[in-house]
C-alpha cells in the first residue's frame, strides 16, 4: 500500500498521533507510522528517509514535546528538503522552536487547542483529503 501520510511525532503525543492515524484510514487515506510500519531487521533511520521520500503529505503533531525533540526536527527538515506539504496539528498552545520556526514559517497551522479532540480531527481528515 502507497502511504500517503507521514506521521511526525513525539513518542510523548503517540495517542493523539494514533488518533490521527486511525480517523485518516477510516477516510481511506493511508498512514506511515513508525514504529508500527518499520519492518522487524529494517533500519530505523532508512525507513523513515524512505517514507518521507514516498508520501504525500507530513502530518505533525505539534507539542512541547515535539517541538523539542531533535528525532522531529530531523523528520521535518527531510520533509521541507523533499519539498513535502507539512500540516502542523497543534496540540498545545507551544510557539516553535527557532529551528521549528525555521522549518514552519510559511505554513498554515491547523489549531486542536481545546476539548473535544474528535472535532479537530475531522477538520484535519478533511483538510488532508482536500490536499491529495
Amino acid at each position: 500500500m502507497a502511504h500517503k501520510v507521514f506521521i511526525c511525532y513525539s513518542s510523548t503525543d503517540k495517542a493523539v498521533a494514533d488518533a490521527a492515524v486511525a480517523a485518516l484510514e477510516a477516510q481511506r487515506i493511508p498512514c506511515w507510522i513508525a514504529p508500527r510500519d518499520i519492518l522487524a531487521g529494517e533500519e530505523y533511520g532508512k525507513s523513515i528517509v524512505d517514507a518521507l521520500a514516498s508520501c504525500q503529505i507530513v502530518l505533525l503533531v505539534f507539542s512541547a514535546h515535539a517541538n523539542g525533540s531533535p528525532q522531529v526536527r530531523r523528520e521535518i527538515e527531510r520533509a521541507v528538503s523533499k519539498g513535502k506539504i507539512i500540516v502542523p496539528f497543534r496540540i498545545e498552545d507551544v510557539l516553535p522552536s527557532d529551528a521549528m520556526e525555521f522549518a514552519l514559517s510559511n505554513t498554515h497551522w491547523l489549531d486542536a487547542l481545546t476539548p473535544p479532540m474528535e472535532r479537530y480531527l475531522l477538520q484535519l481528515c478533511n483538510t488532508i483529503a482536500r490536499l491529495i
